[in-house]
């Protein structure tokens, strides 16, 4: 692990950092740190002092600030002090220029990776001897170390530090790559591309990887990339361990990929260099992509298109490539007559397979592009050129949730690519969800969107195997098998009575409910159940209350988050979850231990006596939470929820009433349990009948 916290502080010596680098690194809001500033002004643990200003706004010295959080447990960051380093140093050593310290500090981070002791535990020359040792022809990384002179020791130090407390070089220099939007690096955030965008590439490749690897195990390089931009496309790729066991890289020579080089070594992943400097070198089984790459501008179609052109060129026979896009170029009517001609030269290579285009957001500088995805690989001579086509894949109205597609939607395209570049019959057997049949002849004719051009597959017979016939009588049973248990709920006339209302605003006041902030969850840290139900803890967020997704649907590592969220709240049992965007809405957690999901909150009820129960409301009322949650959600879209008036139970019907409605909502869950297997059954039926693989019976009433 990293060093002791003794050890660090001359890391952190001379760094500086203000309010806002507090928060963004402590993971908490802005404002949070100006009231630790103001409420910790004095006692044991006082909040460090400024050391100076910058712009008029306080510096303060990065030790004692991470010696404050450390003591006080403040903050959701359990790696703070090293991540302070990071943050600072990169932005602040003195006398070391930003982009040296950068380059040197990543230089530093691919070296410990093949280093068997810690960078600073060695001399400066022993340092440079061992990264003489690692790139004896300066391909990479000594000229960057040789460049730290005098501070070479310092950033040994903090090499260590930052790999200790990320656990490999690898992440930690992901965490340094990640800084990159913050400092504003224009030649490693232009046309950079969203993470759903990189996982959405890699799922692609990985599948495509799956045959090839199998295919080919002699090539010189599982995966190349002719414009690799700073690697963001590569390390997304050749992360995925449980395709790839020894990962390995393509790319071109030359200084403008050094950083390139030095992340992947950082990964402990081999890189090549082919002899040839021009496109692709055709020596491993995927070639992956981005046009134009990470650094570049914006270009037009034509210049795309010419990029695109040297991949197809380069590409062996049996090999396939995955470029990602802009859409305008790749799958959108063309702009230009030059444009036109220049990809019809391409469709004409037959070398398309396959085209996605995406829904926009995916490029970090300019949200509102759209990108797509050309999937190629061999052409096929056999086939006459008239009767030629690829298909189509409209992925724009399947907007990633955080940083990832849906998981089925991500699967379905997968199998639907790895179809496409099979023969006709392997896809006349399949059924494609999104691809549709583009007639290259048609695409030409037309000059237009290769969307617009796609026709529907039509399928032929395929035979399941009995699969949807037994299915079909499975659901049967189920759903005339299903208990249903009377709700017992016993009613009877009553005596008219005034509402009891109270806002709850004033409720929250009298301690009588509790207003309990949701978590600010990573995107990458929520994922789909599916794992050991033990090591899970379902999230509750705004899908689940505006009933984009089941409760139980989304969850999160159970030791994940008790690891990276230090300040993390689960919920109890009968607490309320609300949200009031996009619209009021709400229900009870009734079995608790759940995380909300910010902006969704927690309405909790409390007792102001200790003989009370929660929610009494004086001697005579009593909030009951499924009464709260029904008229939380009835509330009317852009008010407050302090304003909200709830209504008030009278004591003596408090424990029937909460008892019959937990009984609706079991009878409600079991309603929708059952209205999805109707639906499931419904589409069963459907399909197989029109695809004669089921048969409906005409059993004798009197048998």
């Amino acid at each position: 692990m990293g060093a002791s916290p003794a050890a660090q502080v001359p890391v952190l010596h001379g760094l500086r950092l203000s309010l806002s680098d507090v928060a963004e690194l402590a993971r908490v809001q802005r404002p949070v740190v100006s009231v630790w500033r103001r409420r910790y002004a004095s006692g044991p643990h006082p909040f460090p002092a400024p050391v100076g200003t910058r712009n008029g706004a306080a510096r303060f010295a990065a030790a004692d600030v991470a010696a404050w959080v450390e003591a006080t447990g403040r903050g959701n960051n359990p790696a703070f002090r090293a991540d302070v380093a990071l943050r600072a140093a990169l932005t602040e050593t003195p006398g070391l220029p930003d982009a040296a310290a950068f380059a040197g500090l990543t230089a530093l981070l691919a070296l410990k990776a093949y280093a068997a002791e810690p960078l600073a535990g060695l001399d400066p020359d022993d340092v440079l001897d061992l990264a003489d040792e690692l790139d004896p022809d300066d391909t990479s990384l000594y000229a960057e170390i040789d460049a730290l002179g005098g501070h070479l020791a310092t950033s040994c130090a903090l090499a260590d530090l930052a790999a200790g407390s990320a656990y490999t070089p690898g992440a930690a220099m992901e965490t340094v790559l990640a800084d990159r939007f913050r400092v504003g690096r224009v030649a490693l955030t232009r046309s950079a591309l969203a993470p759903a965008a990189l996982g959405l590439v890699a799922d692609v490749a990985g599948a495509l990887l799956g045959d090839a690897v199998a295919l080919d195990v002699t090539a010189d390089g599982l995966v190349e990339d002719p414009y690799p931009g700073c690697g963001d496309l590569l390390v997304a790729v050749l992360g995925r361990g449980e395709v790839l066991d020894a990962p390995a890289a393509v790319i071109p020579a030359g200084d403008a990929h050094r950083l390139t080089r030095r992340r992947l070594g950082a990964h402990g992943w081999s890189v090549t260099m082919p002899a040839d400097q021009g496109g692709v070198s055709g020596s491993a089984p995927l070639v992956v992509t981005q046009v134009p790459a990470v650094g570049s501008g914006p270009v037009d179609d034509v210049e795309a298109l010419a990029l695109v052109d040297e991949v197809v060129l380069g590409l062996a026979p049996g090999r396939h490539a995955v470029v990602v896009g802009p859409a305008s170029a790749l799958v959108d009517a063309p702009s230009s007559a030059e444009a036109d001609s220049a990809r019809a030269v391409l469709l004409r290579a037959d070398r398309l397979r396959a085209a996605v285009l995406l829904p926009a957001g995916l490029v970090v500088e300019r949200p509102r592009e759209r990108l797509a995805l050309w999937v190629l690989g061999d052409a096929r001579p056999d086939v006459p050129i008239a009767e030629r086509w690829t298909t189509v894949a409209d992925l724009s109205g399947f907007a990633p949730v955080g940083s990832r597609f849906d998981r089925a939607v991500v699967e379905d395209l997968c199998t639907d690519v790895v179809a496409a570049l099979g023969t006709a019959d392997d896809v006349a057997r399949h059924a494609f969800r999104f691809a549709r049949l583009a007639p290259t002849p048609d695409v030409l004719a037309s000059r237009g969107s290769l969307v617009t051009a796609a026709k529907p597959f039509v399928r032929g017979a395929r035979d399941d195997g009995g699969a949807a016939a037994v299915r079909a009588g499975e659901l049967v049973t189920l759903l005339d098998d299903a208990p249903r248990p009377p709700l017992d709920v016993q009613v009877e006339r009553g005596d008219a009575e005034q509402v009891w209302r109270l806002p709850l605003g004033a409720l929250a006041d009298r301690k009588i409910v509790r207003h309990v902030p949701g978590n600010r969850l990573d995107g990458a840290d929520v994922r789909r159940a599916g794992g050991e139900p033990a090591g899970e803890v379902r999230v509750l967020g705004v899908p689940e209350l505006c009933g984009d997704a089941d409760a139980g649907e989304r969850v999160v590592d159970r030791l994940a988050f008790a690891a990276r969220y230090a300040a993390g709240r689960l919920t109890e049992p009968g607490d309320v979850v609300f949200c009031t965007t996009p619209r009021p809405a709400a229900f009870v957690d009734s079995a608790g231990f759940s995380v909300v999901e910010y902006p969704a909150r927690v309405l909790r009820l409390r007792s102001r006596e200790p003989e009370d129960v929660p929610g009494a409301v004086g001697r005579e009322g009593r909030l009951v939470p499924e009464v709260l949650a029904h008229d939380v959600g009835s509330q009317a879209r852009g008010t407050r929820w302090r304003s909200w008036e709830v209504r008030v139970v009278r004591a003596h019907q408090a424990e029937e009433v909460t008892t019959a409605l937990a009984r609706v909502r079991e009878r409600q869950e079991a309603a929708r349990r059952e209205l999805a297997l109707l639906d499931e059954l419904a589409t069963t039926l459907v399909d197989g009948v029109t695809s004669g693989v089921v048969r409906m019976r005409k059993d004798d009433p009197g048998s």
